[in-house]
């Protein structure tokens, strides 16, 4: 999984749709309504689920400066989710440095971020997938380094937000295809701040989620580009604390009924991230539901 630097017109215009309700602090809440799965108990805040989001990371999760209400396809997911429990949801801004144990601290029901599943992050939390996204490359427009790929970074700066599978694909490459020539990898507590970097020029590329990246270039083409194809396509998940069997069980049911009554597919087709969906397969739990 941060203020939005690159807002415009239309992603307000989907906002006013579907966008949660918000305050001064970034956070953001639905509507409730009744619901057909079981609500888990316990809950961080009665009467809505509280998730943690690095809210700095259009078109997933970012906050409208018009608004400042948290918008973007997570939010919507996690509204839906909620809404099938009864209940409201609400996005509390975390960063992705500390998403984690602020989840397993109690201060947030569950992590809606574009949280990808990993080996490491499973041996921390359970997951139920919702999403898949590869990485990419981000440019000045133009491409005036010619870069084609990961190998292309050798001797480079790439901007890349910190404990993100993105720093973990250019700590790989320092280790193998570079590491004659490493990658000087400038880290940042927020995406937005790693892709500013690269607007001013201050840094050769950026790594970001494919969709991500695709979301900046749509916005500005005079100042970014995509470098070479997407690569290490991976399934995201909602991350609940293995502990919480019940938040596990009811998020899982949820996100199945929002797949059934094509909610999901319809949240998908609004934020132009069709590329990304999961087979009714995928919606499993993953990791360490035992706790």
């Amino acid at each position: 999984m941060r203020a939005n630097l690159l807002r415009v017109s239309v992603v307000v215009a989907a906002a006013l749709i579907v966008a949660a309700c918000g305050g001064t602090s970034g956070t953001g809440s639905s509507s409730p309504s009744s619901g057909t799965v079981k609500a888990p108990s316990n809950l961080i805040t009665a009467g809505t689920i509280t998730f943690l989001s690095d809210t700095t990371y259009p078109p997933q999760e970012s906050i409208d400066p018009a608004t400042n209400k948290a918008v973007g396809f997570d939010v919507d997911i996690a509204n839906a989710i909620a809404a099938k429990m009864g209940l409201t949801a609400t996005i509390q801004t975390q960063d992705f440095s500390t998403i984690i144990p602020a989840l397993l601290a109690k201060k947030g029901d569950a992590i809606m971020s574009a949280m990808s599943i990993t080996p490491d992050r499973q041996k921390q939390v359970a997951f139920v997938g919702y999403f898949s996204a590869g990485q990419s490359i981000l440019v000045k427009a133009g491409n005036p380094e010619g870069i084609t790929g990961i190998s292309s970074l050798c001797g480079k700066k790439v901007a890349v937000q910190v404990t993100t599978t993105e720093q973990d694909t250019l700590t790989a490459a320092n280790g193998a295809d570079c590491s004659s020539n490493k990658i000087n990898i400038q880290t940042f507590p927020a995406d937005t701040d790693a892709v500013q970097k690269l607007k001013l020029g201050a840094v050769d590329a950026a790594m970001d989620d494919s969709p991500v990246a695709a979301y900046y270039v749509k916005q500005d083409r005079t100042s970014f580009a995509i470098a070479g194809k997407p690569i290490a396509q991976a399934p995201e998940g909602i991350a609940v604390d293995p502990k919480r069997k019940d938040m596990l069980k009811a998020v899982q049911e949820a996100m199945q009924a929002i797949f059934n009554d094509g909610t999901y597919q319809k949240i998908l087709t609004q934020w132009n991230l069709q590329d990304g969906a999961i087979p009714a397969s995928g919606i499993v739990v993953s990791g360490n539901p035992t706790g």
